[in-house]
């Protein structure tokens, strides 16, 4: 009996140590070759393209960047947008995608992911002129508001799962959605948005934006997780058994790097309000 136990123990590590070599070997196939990462480049502080210096900023493209480094790897970058996102990484303009993207089902269904690079949840966001409309969500879900989304991603799905009363508008920009708040402070306008791009737009001092939308509670609002994608090839898996391996080994860089994301300053693109 004692023999059995034995030999099922040296055959349960053989079959680990094969896996972990087989992982090995995958990952090694990456090194010396180019990366291309899709990115949105709008969505700071995880992702945000600098207009004066041409080069993309943020928590995700720092982690990448690092990422490259240890994997001896060349990086370019490829501008994408959240209606596009999926289908240019599908279509192979891209080897992986990064920035603000959320775990969904569907998303998992269609690509590998990585395990979870930081938690998120869905917050509200609202200017401080506002702040003492908006205790609640029965505050926020009335006639006479405004929810305002930018087209493509989790937040245009998630609003109109849950909004059943306020108004709903969807614009083509992610920026030009806090444009409008800036314009229009005193309306009663609100975005449900990840929390970390409400604690990010309400970090400074001088901003127009409340955090008190972070700790309200909404519908439906599981705790969520961004991730990177890859397409379910041979080099797709690679890249995410690489990737996570190195999540896994730089945990406490890379959760210092996303601290340090949260007090960045950002130049971000222009983009106007659409009404």
């Amino acid at each position: 009996m004692l023999n059995k136990k034995i030999l099922f123990a040296l055959s349960f590590l053989s079959t680990s140590i094969t896996a972990n070599t087989a992982e090995n070997i995958q990952i090694n196939t990456l090194k010396n070759s180019t990366l291309t990462v899709c990115t949105t480049g709008d969505y700071p502080p995880l992702t945000s393209y600098n207009i004066d210096t041409r080069q993309y900023e943020g928590f995700a493209p720092v982690v990448v960047k690092n990422f490259a480094k240890h994997m001896n790897l060349k990086l370019e970058f490829q501008k994408t947008t959240w209606q596009q996102l999926s289908s240019d990484l599908m279509a192979k303009k891209c080897d992986m995608a990064i920035g603000g993207i959320t775990y969904t089902e569907g998303r998992n269904d269609l690509f590998y992911l990585t395990e979870p690079i930081i938690k998120s949840q869905k917050a509200v966001l609202f200017t401080k002129e506002n702040a003492h409309l908006f205790k609640r969500f029965s505050d926020i879900d009335k006639r006479e508001n405004v929810i305002i989304e930018n087209k493509g991603g989790t937040n245009e799905i998630y609003v109109n799962k849950i909004i059943k009363n306020a108004d709903i508008k969807i614009i083509e920009s992610n920026i030009a959605v806090f444009d409008c708040f800036e314009k229009y402070q005193e309306k009663p306008y609100a975005m449900i948005t990840d929390s970390v791009e409400v604690e990010y737009r309400s970090n400074s001092s001088d901003s127009v934006f409340s955090n008190e939308g972070l700790n309200m509670e909404l519908n439906h609002n599981p705790e969520r997780y961004k991730v990177y994608m890859a397409n379910q090839t041979t080099k797709g898996k690679a890249i995410i058994l690489a990737m996570n391996d190195f999540i896994r080994t730089h945990r406490k860089e890379v959760d210092h790097w996303f601290q340090e994301s949260l007090s960045g300053t950002y130049h971000e693109d222009e983009a106007v309000c659409p009404f």
